[in-house]
């Protein structure tokens, strides 16, 4: 199949989208399809916790990364595509006897400053905002046309607030989700958000986001605050003209999750790592992740 592009992208931080992009690239990987990850977050998270540091610090220094890619495409000479780029098989977790099929085009701190080395650079040309997304957009949606072809789900971690490349993911993907923390704090903002993706005005002929992003309900917990809150996002998704929707699905705050995550690469069955509180959970989450973009079970 033509692989389903999903953006995981929130306004904050600190609400597990990191876990959210690794958990969901292993358990779509264990469930036998080819996926990619693209970390389009500074922190780099996700491309140490799939790749490791070692093989990470190499793929920096080798330029490696989106922001090598985007640099020789915007700022330099070289036309290099997302190929070049892409490390296949970074996963060393394996699912029934076989190595997870996890590909990833990864991030580094240095992100954060091509960025702004960007947005500088292309303003000073007289280009404006809208023209800046749509040029990206272009660029960005040429690559994932052909990298289509070779995966079958391609999932972009976008880092926190709306940054020139959050914006050009949020339009280029079948499908956004937002982890959150079913508190006040983690879910102010949520509506704005989300009503952002849709009518914020681009450029003619960008994409606008083609259905309502998807709440994922993240680190909850069997708390009187987390219960109300969660509830309420389920009525809100359930309005006259919702703003989002809820996946049933509900990722809870456990040890495992945690230990998933700070022991990287220590970890060598998907099942042994995510525990079994957490992987039907998974499974369950890839279910309905397949139901709403109409993706037949690999």
């Amino acid at each position: 199949m033509s692989a389903k592009v999903i953006a995981i992208a929130n306004m904050k931080g600190g609400v597990g989208k990191t876990t959210t992009v690794v958990s969901m690239a292993e358990a779509l990987a264990a469930n036998g399809y080819r996926v990619l990850v693209i970390d389009l977050d500074p922190q780099a998270n996700a491309s140490l916790c799939l790749a490791g540091d070692s093989l990470l610090a190499t793929l920096i220094a080798r330029k490696a990364t989106i922001e090598g890619f985007l640099e020789n495409q915007l700022l330099g000479n070289k036309k290099t595509a997302f190929t070049e780029c892409i490390r296949n098989n970074v996963s060393n977790v394996s699912h029934l006897n076989q190595q997870l099929a996890i590909s990833l085009l990864p991030s580094s701190p240095n992100l954060r400053h091509f960025e702004q080395k960007i947005i500088h650079d292309l303003t000073q040309r007289k280009m404006s905002w809208s023209e800046i997304i749509k040029g990206l957009s272009g660029v960005m949606g040429i690559q994932l046309t052909k990298s289509r072809k070779a995966f079958d789900f391609i999932l972009i971690d976008c880092a926190p607030g709306i940054s020139i490349l959050t914006e050009v993911s949020i339009r280029l993907a079948d499908l956004i989700i937002i982890p959150t923390i079913a508190d006040f704090l983690s879910t102010f903002g949520l509506q704005t958000f989300c009503a952002a993706m849709a009518d914020r005005s681009l450029a003619e002929g960008v994409k606008r986001a083609s259905r309502r992003p998807y709440v994922l309900i993240t680190r909850r917990r069997q708390v009187k605050i987390h219960e109300q809150t969660a509830e309420k996002l389920r009525n809100e998704a359930s309005a006259a003209k919702p703003a989002f929707d809820v996946f049933r699905t509900e990722i809870p705050e456990t040890v495992a999750v945690a230990n998933a995550l700070s022991q990287v690469n220590q970890f060598p069955i998907f099942s042994q790592k995510w525990g079994p509180v957490v992987v039907p959970l998974l499974s369950d989450l890839v279910r309905e992740i397949g139901e709403t973009l109409n993706v037949d079970r690999a």
